[in-house]
């Protein structure tokens, strides 16, 4: 009993120290257990945040793919409005065309038809006046005092209808002018309106842009990029035909400046035919004044009862001469039913003192028809361009005036009325001359009243052809009307074609504005996708590297993990060799076995227990281990499952890189292989970052708010600078309309003058003033 004793002791001892080992372990296993909970929740996190990355990404990518269909249907739509703008002009330029060469040709051959018309009608005059000169002087006597009666009216109405033809033109030329101005201003401010509506759209387009967000501009870069060839195409095609219109200004210019030199050279003809006119005037004056002054020698030797019967016999002879005008009038008023030929006729021949119109000299029927076209006439729109073409007031009042020769002439008359009044009479049947050269005197009086009573043949035929000249005068005449209102068609159809022109002009200007601001914008949003794309990608360089840290911890974790597990399996396996050391120890001690059946019994119940409680902690460590090793199974299977989605994501999007890659090597014209190279070596390093991009949650949600803040930032800006543009435009288009109003009107003025000049080197004068180097030197009117 003595020898069974330390026992007890040593058993005890034994399970205190087993006993605390085991509670050791517990505690080591609940700490692995927690440790373990706690990755697993972070790997669970993480899986989770990267598959709302992966969706997030998707509906931004599907996002962008929608937008850049959008960009494509308004680029095919521009495209389609680029073909449209240009068929248009096209279609203009040709009509434009065909119409001056129509108008030229109709004006070459007027010019020819007129000039050929003013030659023939001056060389007829020439010959036929000649003529005339020479067989008129019988007739000067039976119309001197119808001439001085009608001078006077005549001059009366010709002021009258000057100063009504001169407020008439005033009225229409103010009334012109105000049509002009009208047409000038009306356009200006309608373009002043659509300019401050385009401002107004832009100021709404910046408020909208300030609340939208812009996100994912790469796509939409090589898109604006193909459409800037289209647009500069475009451009220079439209400086191409404002050249070609400023050209054909040009010449339109030049053939203006032909015309009025033509127009002056015909108006120096007139002029010229005038002069013949008066010269062929003065003689025919100065035969008369040598034929009064013979019939005066003769008269002064003759009686009063000698002169009473030469004054019977004239008045015999007008009677009989009245007659026949009388009877040859109403034959050519059969002929001609409806002429305006009878009331000149009547003028020349001098039918009666009467009538307002009557003229008795082929000197009168010129002006009196004159008259009648400017003021007696019906109202003819161009009777102001017939009468400043012809310039037969001027003519007119020429032949109209008195000469001294025409004032002798006329107080010779009124003497020679006034005679048997106041002359001296001698007593009844005294002679100053003998009975032979009474005889012979009464005989050359005779002779003398019946050559200057009788008409001759020749006077006939003489008042024949002139009545033919008149004719062919009023033929003329209808004829330069017609061609004056052809040539007003044709100045009015030039003036369409230069507002026309203008117009178009504007137009192109409006476009090529609209296309630099067009280009201007795309340039930008170029300039800020390139911004935003090298943005992404140093998020994208700065994300690849963390991801790589993070997984250096990662494998630095798992070998910590593999460590502990290593640790676990040595102190299992030495814990294993401690109970064979105790066995050992037990087996070198010396081990009484027990004497009673009941110690006995107790030893095996105490070894028995201890077996059990190893056995199952045994179990629980193979069941820890069992799920450690599930668990890292499963982990490492989720993280290839990872990747794998995420190669099959990068390698869609690689895809969708080569394929925009493609794209814009078809599209891009400036620097392809460069760009194809940058987009290689961007995908080479998509392709490396494959098994390292895990973890991109945090950084690139911080980074894309970032990136989207300055990005609006940015396009505000950008669109508050466009829209001060457009306010430095506006300013600019309404400075230039007022410059091209001011323009239009010191035109109109000068085009006005040089119409109402009368001689070239006037024309040349107002040409020289009119040399203008700026357009600050215009005058306000």
């Amino acid at each position: 009993m003595a020898e069974q004793a330390p026992g007890p002791p040593l058993s005890s001892h034994h399970d205190g120290k087993f006993l605390q080992e085991r509670a050791e372990f517990i505690r080591l296993k609940q700490q692995l257990e927690a440790e373990f909970n706690q990755k697993r929740a972070k790997f669970k996190e993480l899986y989770l945040s990267k598959e709302e990355e992966l969706k997030r990404q998707k509906v931004v990518l599907e996002g962008a793919q929608v937008e850049l269909s959008s960009v494509q249907e308004q680029l095919v739509q521009a495209r389609s409005e680029i073909e449209t703008i240009k068929a248009v002009a096209t279609v203009s330029e040709n009509t434009k065309q065909e119409a001056i060469d129509q108008v030229r040709s109709q004006w070459q051959e007027e010019v020819a038809s007129l000039q050929a018309i003013m030659k023939e009608t001056v060389c007829e005059y020439e010959v036929q006046y000649h003529q005339r000169l020479e067989q008129e002087r019988a007739q000067w006597n039976q119309y001197r005092e119808s001439v001085e009666r009608e001078l006077g009216e005549l001059r009366r109405r010709l002021t009258e209808g000057q100063e009504e033809e001169n407020l008439e033109d005033a009225m229409k030329k103010a009334q012109e002018d105000a049509e002009k101005l009208r047409s000038v201003v009306m356009p200006m401010e309608q373009e002043i309106a659509a300019l401050k509506a385009k401002l107004t759209s832009a100021e709404d387009r910046v408020k909208e842009l300030e609340a939208s967000k812009v996100k994912e501009l790469n796509h939409v870069l090589e898109a604006e990029k193909s459409c800037r060839t289209d647009l500069e195409m475009y451009v220079a095609v439209l400086n191409t035909q404002k050249s070609v219109l400023q050209e054909d200004a040009e010449k339109l210019r030049k053939e203006l400046h032909e015309v009025c030199h033509k127009l002056e050279l015909e108006r120096q003809q007139h002029n010229q035919l005038k002069h013949t006119w008066q010269r062929a005037n003065d003689q025919f004056l100065e035969s008369q004044r040598l034929l009064m002054r013979d019939m005066q020698r003769i008269e002064s030797v003759l009686s009063s009862e000698q002169l009473r019967q030469v004054e019977e016999m004239k008045k015999k002879d007008q009677e009989e001469d009245e007659k026949e005008r009388l009877s040859q009038v109403k034959e050519l008023q059969e002929e001609d039913v409806g002429d305006n030929s009878e009331p000149l006729m009547d003028l020349f021949l001098g039918l009666s003192v009467e009538e307002p119109h009557a003229n008795h000299s082929g000197h009168g029927s010129m002006h009196s028809l004159d008259t009648e076209v400017v003021a007696g006439g019906p109202l003819d729109p161009y009777r102001e361009n017939l009468r400043r073409v012809q310039s037969t007031d001027s003519l007119g009042s020429s032949l109209s005036a008195m000469t001294p020769e025409q004032e002798e002439t006329a107080s010779l008359l009124s003497s020679i009325s006034h005679a048997p009044d106041t002359a001296f009479l001698p007593p009844a049947g005294y002679r100053l001359v003998s009975d032979s050269e009474w005889n012979l005197l009464q005989q050359e009086v005779k002779n003398a009243g019946r050559k200057l009573g009788r008409r001759c043949d020749m006077c006939s035929n003489y008042e024949k052809q002139l009545q033919a000249i008149q004719g062919q005068e009023a033929e003329t005449r209808d004829q330069v009307k017609k061609l004056q209102v052809m040539l007003r068609q044709a100045n009015d159809q030039l003036e369409r074609t230069m507002t026309d022109k203008q117009n178009l002009e504007d137009s192109v200007k409006v476009a090529n504005e609209e296309t630099t601001a067009k280009v201007s914008a795309l340039l930008q949003r170029v300039q800020e996708s390139e911004t935003l794309l090298s943005t992404l990608q140093q998020a994208f360089s700065d994300a690849k590297r963390s991801t790589q840290e993070q997984m250096v911890v990662l494998v630095k974790s798992r070998e910590q993990v593999a460590d502990e597990l290593s640790r676990l399996q040595r102190d299992n396996d030495s814990l294993q060799g401690k109970h064979r050391l105790h066995q050992e120890l037990q087996q070198q001690e010396d081990f009484q076995m027990p004497s009673t059946v009941q110690a006995l019994q107790d030893v095996v119940v105490r070894l028995r227990e201890d077996l059990v409680a190893l056995r199952t902690s045994a179990d629980h460590m193979e069941e820890k281990l069992k799920a450690e090793i599930l668990f890292l199974k499963e982990q490492i299977q989720a993280e290839q499952c990872l990747k794998e989605n995420l190669e099959d994501t990068l390698q869609l999007e690689i895809e969708g890189c080569k394929e925009e890659i493609g794209e814009a090597s078809d599209c891009d014209l400036l620097s392809p292989l460069t760009k194809q190279r940058s987009l290689h070596s961007s995908l080479a390093e998509k392709t490396e970052a494959l098994e390292n991009i895990q973890v991109l949650k945090f950084s690139l949600e911080q980074q894309l708010k970032e990136l989207s803040n300055s990005a609006l930032e940015s396009q505000v800006l950008d669109e508050k600078d466009k829209a001060q543009r457009l306010q430095t435009e506006l300013d600019v288009s309404e400075q230039v309309q007022k410059d091209f109003v001011k323009l239009s009107q010191t035109l109109q003025v000068q085009l006005e003058r040089i119409r109402q000049a009368e001689s070239l080197d006037r024309i040349k004068v107002i040409l020289n003033d009119t040399n203008l180097t700026d357009i600050n030197q215009l005058p306000d009117t």
